[in-house]
């Protein structure tokens, strides 16, 4: 009996570790959504208006305060970019913010949610994620760390293109 109970809890041990690294996984990228949209919606509640200065300003004062956002994950360096981007015959261009491009995943989203002469921010989070129970991780994705990314797109204004 003590050697089928010894077989046995190796076997629910390591699926259970391999539980607790998924539930961990999904918590964190449900944070990142989360902190994305309220970033996104933060700096979009800004005056609809074609002066774009209080928009560049919130964006440098959050990325100025940006260690206070997800300090829960703070050892795990997350990454905030952000961008008010202008929409222009199926065409996007970054007015301000801390991107230079958009990935291909996070421009197709935002094109599919964008009219012609919308405006938008994007806010992408990243954040480094290292396996609680590493050796377990490896053996069931061939990993021991992750890159976990989130973001959000939410038009800003619509009619008349900022940049």
């Amino acid at each position: 009996m003590a050697v089928e109970f010894a077989l046995l809890a190796t076997v629910l041990l390591t699926l259970f570790a391999g539980l607790i690294d998924l539930i961990q996984i999904s918590a964190i990228t449900r944070d990142i959504e989360r902190s994305s949209t309220q970033i996104g919606t933060l700096i979009a509640s800004c005056s609809r208006s074609s002066d774009q200065s209080c928009t560049t300003n919130t964006m440098n004062t959050y990325m100025a305060r940006q260690a206070n956002a997800l300090i829960r994950y703070s050892q795990n360096q997350p990454t905030v970019s952000m961008a008010q981007i202008s929409e222009s015959n199926n065409t996007l261009k970054i007015c301000a913010g801390n991107m230079t491009y958009l990935e291909s995943d996070i421009l197709a989203s935002a094109l599919a949610l964008m009219a012609d002469k919308d405006n938008a921010i994007v806010v992408v989070i990243q954040i480094k994620y290292a396996a609680l129970f590493p050796l377990i991780s490896r053996y069931f994705t061939g990993s021991t760390g992750y890159t976990i990314r989130g973001w959000t797109t939410t038009v800003h204004s619509s009619g008349s293109n900022v940049c």
